[in-house]
């Protein structure tokens, strides 16, 4: 059993700045929580970073102990394909219509030498 006064801050270093459970990460708002509710110890393993909903939740079982483990140990790895899903599809249907204004506008200045209009 480590030994400090400060176990938010152990808690934070050790885990990071997000909430173990939903990703929450305004280290302001987040909260530490002592899994086994015993305040006394402040071993990493016994600490999780939690928002003050999971924090809440978990208090009252909603989210069980095993399930904040599992979410507070898992690598937290940014799958940006899930997060930008049509983004390429969109650039290009930008591109496209971007080509096109472009001829339209030369189109509109060769017509406007020429005297069309």
């Amino acid at each position: 059993m480590k030994k400090t006064n400060n176990y938010r801050k152990l808690a934070l270093e050790t885990y990071g700045p997000l909430c173990a459970h939903c990703g929450f990460g305004i280290p302001d708002v987040l909260e530490v929580a002592h899994l086994d509710c015993n305040r006394e110890n402040n071993d990493p393993k016994n600490l999780v970073v939690l928002c003050p909903n999971c924090h809440k939740m978990h208090d009252l079982d909603l989210i069980s102990t095993e399930t904040i483990i599992q979410m507070r140990d898992r690598p937290k790895v940014v799958v940006w394909a899930k997060r930008m899903k049509d983004a390429g599809k969109k650039a290009a249907i930008k591109r496209k219509r971007r080509a096109a204004a472009k001829k339209a506008v030369a189109t509109r200045r060769e017509n406007a030498k020429g005297g069309i209009k």
